[in-house]
């Protein structure tokens, strides 16, 4: 895998909890663990090309928050996925939150939209343009 040249990082209440949680419900695949299997550090997670970092919230960083502590999500992270009907299935069937079901962008791809288990906003998608 090549070294990506934007790469998103998360901050999780429980980030060992949503490391497992990004697993088992939307596919991701730990690519680092921090020392000790918890603690400060943080974690690289990939799901095909992509890369997303997962931290902790850490005391000293109020400009850092977990979803949870927001009273709206601003932003989100969106995946290209090689079979968004099957990513969809997998994340619907383990607890995902879909806040929107499949369906066609703009720019005549596909996708859908979900909440993680601490609220951060995911979208997956069969392309982007």
């Amino acid at each position: 895998m090549s070294t990506p040249r934007v790469v998103p990082f998360l901050r999780y209440e429980d980030a060992p909890a949503a490391v497992a949680w990004l697993g088992e419900v939307f596919g991701f695949r730990p690519l680092t663990a921090p020392p000790g299997g918890g603690g400060p550090g943080h974690t690289r997670l990939a799901l095909g090309d992509a890369v997303v970092v997962v931290a902790p919230v850490r005391d000293g960083e109020p400009y850092l928050r977990s979803a949870l502590d927001l009273p709206a999500v601003s932003q989100g992270v969106f995946v290209v996925v090689d079979d968004l009907d099957a990513h969809y299935e997998r994340a619907a069937g383990r607890g995902a939150e879909i806040v929107t079901e499949i369906e066609a962008t703009p720019d005549g791809a596909r996708a859908y939209l979900a909440f993680d288990l601490e609220g951060q906003l995911w979208a997956f998608g069969d392309g982007f343009a």
